[in-house]
């Protein structure tokens, strides 16, 4: 007799290394963070082609349905679920594995090489076990381990989970190759705009103009470009590259291979090998490599992300209390989301924003949220007050037609007093910052 795969809800869970890819999943789930065309919850969507439940911490929790207003969030109303890790590295041999589990058994739990979790099928009331003993919106691991000799317990032989903040940037230009699935020349092409390599590996989206002069090349792999976006010549871009809809590439930009750029963006300088969430503002000349830079990201002219140092050695990331060489010699910058940039702005390579920090001069550490960072100038960091972090988000918001929602204004409440620990340790300071 055959089975079949029968539509069954997705519940997309976040595990305790979240923390892991901080400041980026400060302010959002891991599987919101994007890989290829779209974050990583989309792709195991549109794959099962199923209703997915979102399970995320509790104080993302109301901001999460802002973002997401057609999914649940937090709340399994379904007996027959299958749990997926939100940090699941979504190739389709992973994926079909896990399906064609889900057909054949009844219950499961599939580890991978690291020993973490990568997906369950849980009968009733080991579901109401794990959710239970769940804290603050997190599927622990541990619990889900604890089932063993309960359910088929299944280890991969690879690494199929993320592991490393900088795994975002190692896997996305593969991602942008197999995400592009078709051509088509919908917007404006100038007849002055060149294009090396075939057609056949463009997209431009309806609405989107090309001036002339735009040098394309689509030999190293397929340029994407969304709808309604606008392209200033002269300007260069390589493939593999993804634009997302109404933004704007500049005169001068460089879209260098591997860059993959959100919704509403304005881009004026060189891109490589990076991740620019979505309303990212870089008008004028800048350059940001193998980096990802979060939503609402300001970058004052002439900023900079060092990504090889000097002896082009290894790049070393602070993960938690400990240096990790991440055996990259080529690696940027890990930008929350809210930062602001002075002008001639040079961060170093593999240095950690956080999120709201405004940073000035030469960045040479770490930088925790709510922080001005001036170090290279005066040697000291202030804290940026709460009242001016919200003050600063309605002034940016409005310049792009969006209003604050509470849902927000709470959220960097809690995200502000969250994360004072942080800035105590670090030693910034209270009170007024003059130059």
């Amino acid at each position: 007799m055959f089975r079949y795969f029968t539509v069954m809800k997705i519940v997309i869970f976040e595990d305790e290394n979240y923390i892991n890819f901080f400041p980026l999943t400060i302010i959002r789930p891991i599987y919101e963070l994007k890989i290829g065309f779209h974050p990583v919850f989309k792709h195991i969507c549109d794959f099962f082609s199923s209703e997915a439940i979102l399970y995320t911490r509790d104080y993302l929790c109301n901001i999460v349905k802002l973002r997401n207003k057609s999914f649940k969030v937090n709340f399994i109303d379904d007996h027959d679920v299958l749990l997926i890790n939100g940090r699941l590295i979504p190739k389709n041999d992973v994926l079909n594995f896990i399906k064609s589990l889900s057909v054949e058994k009844d219950s499961f739990i599939i580890s991978d090489l690291s020993g973490g979790i990568v997906a369950a099928k849980l009968k009733y009331y080991l579901l109401e076990h794990v959710i239970s003993n769940s804290i603050n919106g997190i599927i622990n691991s541990n619990i889900l381990r604890g089932l063993h000799g309960k359910c088929d317990f299944i280890q991969l032989n690879e690494h199929v989970l993320l592991e490393n903040i900088w795994d975002l940037i190692t896997l996305n230009e593969d991602f942008l190759k197999a995400d592009f699935k078709s051509s088509g020349l919908i917007g404006e092409l100038d007849d002055k705009t060149v294009v090396y390599g075939s057609k056949s590996n463009i997209y431009v989206g309806a609405n989107s103009k090309i001036e002339g002069y735009v040098n394309i090349d689509v030999r190293g792999g397929p340029v994407y470009i969304g709808s309604g976006v606008k392209i200033f010549g002269p300007c260069r871009i390589e493939g593999p590259a993804y634009i997302g809809d109404e933004t704007i590439i500049l005169a001068g930009a460089r879209i260098r291979a591997g860059s993959n750029i959100g919704n509403t963006c304005r881009v004026g300088g060189e891109v490589e090998a990076s991740i620019l969430h979505g309303y990212v503002n870089m008008y004028h000349p800048s350059f940001i490599g193998h980096s990802y830079v979060g939503e609402w990201v300001n970058l004052g002219a002439f900023t900079v992300t060092s990504d090889l140092k000097n002896t082009y050695g290894n790049i070393r990331v602070k993960i938690g209390n400990n240096i990790v060489d991440t055996g990259l010699n080529k690696l940027g910058s890990f930008i929350g989301d809210h930062v602001k940039t002075s002008i001639n702005c040079g961060i170093f390579a593999g240095k950690r924003i956080g999120v709201f920090s405004h940073l000035i001069g030469y960045v040479y550490e770490d930088v925790p949220s709510f922080t001005i960072y001036a170090k290279t100038l005066i040697n000291k960091s202030y804290e940026l007050k709460l009242e001016s972090a919200l003050e600063t988000m309605r002034r940016v918001y409005s310049r792009r037609g969006k209003t604050l929602s509470n849902e927000e204004v709470e959220l960097v409440k809690y995200l502000f007093k969250a994360s004072e620990d942080e800035r105590i340790e670090a030693g910034v300071l209270k009170g007024e910052l003059i130059l």
